[in-house]
């Protein structure tokens, strides 16, 4: 369990940085300034915790400590540095895309895992799964104007889907915690990776 913990601890920092990231080049071009991008780095990165704690009544770990809030800010750093410094070219938008992926698939983890220790069924899970994973992804899209990317965009939230429900049934098939948390990683990220690059879609109206 305590190899567990800190599985969890290691894929919600990963999520978060990647997270920040992925928020401050999607302020780019949109004309905001440092604050602005700062600004969506921060709801990318802690809105899908946040809403995570609140389905599962609890507070927020983002509103009563400091490491997610800190591993969040060094996410914008990294971000603003990649797009200002090295000049990180975005015209095809797909290191957002791939930041987004490894963000989406550590939430959909370390939501799916909340949900089984607050003893969610197995809808809830997902449910949850899909907020982590998603839910600061739409407040950012939101703020900018666009249409959310869990409503269009490449399977999106049908990953974060499959992931929780992959999670909760090798919990239930008794896989150790820390391998089928690396299982269903992977095949987040997979999932999500190929939907890019394949350029999947589900059907569109």
């Amino acid at each position: 369990m305590e190899l567990a913990v800190t599985l969890f601890d290691f894929f919600n920092i990963t999520g978060l940085v990647a997270f920040a990231v992925s928020g401050v080049y999607k302020g780019t071009g949109k004309e905001l300034d440092i604050l602005g991008v700062s600004i969506l780095g921060f709801l990318t990165a802690l809105g899908g915790g946040i809403m995570r704690d609140v389905i599962v009544n609890r507070i927020p770990v983002a509103l009563t400590g400091y490491s997610d809030v800190s591993f969040a800010i060094g996410g914008i750093a990294m971000g603003i540095l990649l797009y200002r410094v090295f000049q990180i070219d975005i015209s095809s938008r797909t290191i957002v895309k791939i930041f987004d992926a490894i963000g989406l698939a550590a939430f959909t983890v370390t939501g799916a895992l909340v949900g089984i220790k607050s003893e969610l069924n197995v809808v809830g899970i997902i449910i949850v799964a899909v907020l982590t994973g998603t839910g600061g992804g739409m407040i950012s899209d939101l703020l900018i104007g666009e249409v959310p990317s869990i409503l269009r965009e490449d399977v999106y939230a049908t990953c974060a889907m499959l992931g929780g429900l992959l999670l909760f049934i090798l919990h239930k098939l008794s896989v150790p915690l820390q391998l089928a948390m690396f299982i269903t990683l992977f095949f987040t990220l997979g999932f999500r990776l190929l939907a890019i690059f394949k350029n999947w879609h589900l059907p569109r109206f």
